[in-house]
C-alpha cells in the first residue's frame, strides 16, 4: 500500500531548510577529500582519474544538484522515508556523478552508499514503521534482481556497478510506495534510452556511464507522483 504523499508544505518550511543543509552541506565538505583518496581501478583504461575530478567546479555542481535533489525530496516525500532519500540525494549522487564523468562506479563509494542505505533503512524502519521498511526491503530485492537479469541477458554490456547500484534506488523509492518503484525504474529505462540515442546520433560509440539515468529515474518519479496527485 503507498504511502500518501504530502502537500508541499507538510513538513514545514524549516524542516526542508534542515534536510537541504543535512544534505549539501556534507557534499560540499567531502566530496574533495573523497575523490582524492579513491584508489584507481587496476585496468583503468583511459579513464580520468579521480582526483583530477575534484575540482571547484566538480564539487559546486555536485553540491548544487544536491540541494535542488534535497528540496523536492522536502515538497513531495513523506518526513518518515527521508533518510532513504537522503542517501539517493547524497552520497548516490556523488557516486552517480563520478560515473556520469569517468563511466566508473568505484567499489569503495558504492559500499559506502550501502552502509549509509543499510543505517537510512533502519531509521525508515524506526520513524515509518515495518510496512515501509517492509517496502523498502522487498523494494531493494526487487530492482536488484531486475538489473541483475538485466546484466544476465545484455551479454554483460550493462556494467555490474549499475546492478550494485538498483537496490539503494528500489529501496528509497518503494519506501514511499509501490507505484514510485515502477515509475522510477521505468524513467530511469527512458532517460537511458534516450540517452543512448543522442550519444549514437552524436557518432560517439561504446560504453556510456547508465547510473546517472537511474538517479534521475528516481526523482523524476517524484516529479510525476506530485503532478499526478
Amino acid at each position: 500500500m503507498p504511502t500518501p504523499s504530502p502537500s508541499p508544505g507538510a513538513a514545514g518550511a524549516w524542516g526542508v531548510l534542515l534536510l537541504v543543509v543535512l544534505t549539501a552541506v556534507p557534499v560540499l565538505l567531502a566530496t574533495r577529500p573523497l575523490l582524492r583518496r579513491l584508489p584507481e581501478p587496476a585496468e583503468p583504461d583511459g579513464k580520468t582519474a579521480y582526483r583530477d575530478l575534484a575540482t571547484r567546479r566538480f564539487v559546486a555542481s555536485c553540491t548544487t544538484l544536491a540541494a535542488a535533489a534535497a528540496v523536492l525530496v522536502g515538497l513531495t516525500v513523506p518526513p518518515a522515508v527521508w533518510p532513504s532519500w537522503w542517501v539517493l540525494a547524497a552520497p548516490a549522487l556523488v557516486l552517480v556523478a563520478v560515473d556520469a564523468r569517468t563511466t566508473w562506479l568505484p567499489l569503495p563509494l558504492t559500499r559506502a552508499v550501502w552502509a549509509a542505505a543499510a543505517g537510512a533503512g533502519a531509521l525508515v524502519g524506526v520513524l515509518g514503521g515495518p510496512a515501509a521498511l517492509g517496502r523498502a526491503a522487498a523494494g531493494a530485492a526487487a530492482a536488484w534482481l531486475l538489473y541483475l537479469l538485466l546484466w544476465r541477458l545484455s551479454g554483460r554490456g550493462l556494467g555490474f556497478g549499475d546492478v550494485r547500484l538498483a537496490p539503494v534506488l528500489g529501496a528509497a523509492t518503494a519506501a514511499v510506495g509501490w507505484s514510485t518503484l515502477v515509475s522510477g525504474l521505468l524513467l530511469g529505462s527512458l532517460v537511458g534510452a534516450v540517452a543512448g540515442v543522442v550519444l549514437a546520433l552524436r557518432r560517439r560509440p561504446g560504453a556510456f556511464a547508465y547510473a546517472p539515468s537511474m538517479l534521475a529515474g528516481a526523482f523524476l518519479a517524484l516529479v510525476l507522483g506530485a503532478l499526478t496527485g
